[in-house]
């Protein structure tokens, strides 16, 4: 017997998948990731909150229409939308009754399927596991990175998906939202210039959609300070039941304010037990947390002997240096530092094939890249005056590694090739 409540759930499932049909799409700025719209896989796209899945997700039924594809056989539900919480495993089925009621002559058809946000609700894996083998459907889902992580996914879907990681914007993306149009030859051109000048916003207030598109200053600030507690709060208190926050406030603080920099368990912890009780299993438990969030990464130091790289500390890249900027103790700009992390970032967007590395011995090396068995390494010298250090370093990695195929030194604006390293301007390669 169908009871009141489940009434009143479907008629708000039709609610809100009429106000979709009935409503038009914003404008919408397109991505560099490309996924197939046409895979017989779940597509799932993961990443951290306010990085713009759900425009994402926009811009690919965007897609759908223009392919010819009736908006009507387009099903789009964001489980963020409070009227449908909470919201457990046996009322989701009401979802597709609803939808089929509304629209019964799409029984037979093909429908795209877009569900945004699942991860808010609990055992979701089942019920979309369900209608992706006995319906005739096409499933698109997101989820913050922090509840729908890459492994959780292949677990949970065993083989029917493929995940895709969302990003914020890289500096392409970047001017596109500011309305700019690379095109070829434009480093001889006058815009040149504009677009040295948005790397000086592209460092300072990174790369969150929001943000962005914010004009204001202040807010800017306010709303990244906003997604600082969304870190805290959300991602990892209540997901980890996290009971010391002044505990995590304190690491998050360290590891925005130290970007690219060494980070070393051992000496985090022997200087925090001499203000605040800690544990060495407690910090551990509290930095693997942090790391499932993908607001940080530890990049360790490059060696062939996997126990030299557990042994030594890691570089802290950090996923935005426009929330770094907002919430570390800072007491100058550091634009080398927030252009070494830049480079960190953006290596880790341009491919999940790359493994990324530091190197250090007598000279620093910032990052070393092993793709197909083949070195690169890259040293950041956000400036036009090289220290010889930079230099050197490079080469004394060269001399001691094989397949070493490209020496990169990032400047400011000097662009030269000189025993074998390329000397680049860091806009133009960010945008190539």
């Amino acid at each position: 017997m169908i009871n009141k409540d489940t009434i009143f759930k479907k008629e708000i499932f039709k609610l809100i998948i009429k106000e979709f049909q009935d409503s038009s799409l914003p404008n919408i700025f397109d991505r560099d990731l490309k996924i197939p719209l046409s895979s017989k896989k779940i597509i799932t796209i993961y990443g951290p909150r306010r990085c713009g899945k759900s425009y994402y997700f926009l811009s690919l039924i965007k897609k759908l229409l223009q392919k010819g594809i009736p908006k009507k056989r387009i099903l789009y539900i964001s489980f963020e939308d409070d009227r449908i919480l909470p919201l457990d495993l046996q009322e989701l089925t009401f979802l597709l009754e609803a939808y089929f009621e509304l629209y019964p002559e799409n029984k037979e058809e093909e429908i795209f399927i877009f569900f945004d946000e699942i991860q808010n609700i609990k055992d979701w894996e089942i019920f979309v596991r369900r209608i992706y083998e006995k319906e005739k459907v096409k499933i698109f889902i997101t989820g913050s990175s922090s509840k729908l992580l890459s492994y959780e996914i292949a677990t949970s879907l065993r083989g029917r998906t493929i995940s895709y990681p969302l990003y914020p914007l890289n500096f392409r993306e970047f001017l596109s939202f500011k309305g700019e149009t690379i095109k070829k030859d434009f480093e001889y051109t006058e815009k040149r210039f504009k677009i040295k000048k948005y790397l000086e916003e592209y460092l300072e207030w990174g790369s969150f959609p929001e943000i962005i598109l914010e004009k204001d200053f202040t807010l800017k600030r306010k709303i990244l300070s906003e997604y600082f507690n969304l870190l805290v709060y959300r991602d990892l208190k209540d997901r980890h039941s996290i009971e010391n926050t002044a505990l995590i406030k304190d690491l998050l603080k360290s590891l925005f304010t130290n970007i690219s920099s060494y980070f070393s368990v051992n000496s985090y912890f022997k200087v925090t037990r001499q203000r605040m009780p800690l544990s060495r299993q407690t910090l551990s438990f509290y930095l693997s947390c942090v790391e499932e969030t993908q607001y940080f990464s530890f990049l360790p130091i490059f060696s062939y002997s996997l126990k030299v790289q557990r042994v030594n500390p890691k570089k802290i890249i950090c996923l935005d240096n426009g929330l770094r900027s907002a919430v570390a103790f800072r007491f100058s700009q550091d634009r080398g530092k927030l252009a070494e992390n830049l480079v960190g970032l953006t290596l880790q967007m341009r491919g999940e094939q790359k493994e990324i590395f530091y190197w250090k011995s007598r000279g620093e090396v910032d990052f070393i890249v092993k793709e197909n068995n083949h070195l690169s390494a890259i040293n950041v010298c956000f400036t036009n005056t090289i220290p010889d250090r930079e230099t050197k370093s490079l080469l004394e990695f060269k001399q001691k590694f094989q397949n070493v195929k490209k020496l990169i030194l990032l400047t400011e604006d000097l662009q030269k090739e000189e025993n074998g390293i390329k000397f680049i301007p860091l806009w133009k390669w960010l945008i190539y």
